[in-house]
């Protein structure tokens, strides 16, 4: 396979992962290509999830007739409504700086289905426009509380005043 052809298919399995549905006949038209080479591509992705299921679980390539696209399914992933409850309590926390709040949630985003990508942006529009970081001491609570987690682990001794 030549490099254009990785690509498209690695492009495609991306896709996948972000949560797109794909229909062959709408992505063969936008990539210039046949109906044929995208079902190739996607069978390819189909065969790899099949051979590899100790690596990827249980994800799999599921045809939907209704919208004529595929789908993965991904067991081991967060669902939709269990990511909308994580942004809802790291927003509502407030234990992050605005900035890394931003951005945590901005990654959250990219695990969440195109289809629900415009609700969980209204409602992290909606938590952030009111959003009021505590006051700390630390400079950065994810760098802090990372350094506590690494000394636990090696059972180092600290002292915290």
């Amino acid at each position: 396979m030549n490099t254009e052809k990785k690509n498209r298919a690695l492009g495609i399995f991306f896709r996948f992962m972000r949560g797109e549905d794909i229909s062959p006949s709408k992505l063969a038209d936008s990539c210039g290509v046949s109906t044929k080479s995208i079902t190739r591509y996607i069978n390819e992705i189909k065969n790899f999830l099949a051979e590899n299921r100790e690596l990827v679980g249980h994800a799999e390539l599921v045809y939907c007739y209704m919208s004529k696209s595929y789908r993965l399914i991904l067991d081991e992933f967060l669902s939709d409504k269990e990511l909308f409850g994580i942004a809802k309590v790291i927003i509502g926390s407030r234990a992050f700086s605005g900035k890394d709040t931003s951005l945590l949630m901005s990654k959250l985003k990219r695990f969440v289905s195109v289809g629900d990508r415009k609700k969980l942006d209204e409602l992290i529009r909606r938590e952030m426009y009111h959003y009021s970081e505590i006051k700390r001491d630390c400079e950065n609570v994810i760098n802090t509380l990372w350094q506590l987690i690494n000394v636990i682990t090696d059972k180092k001794e600290i002292t915290i005043s």
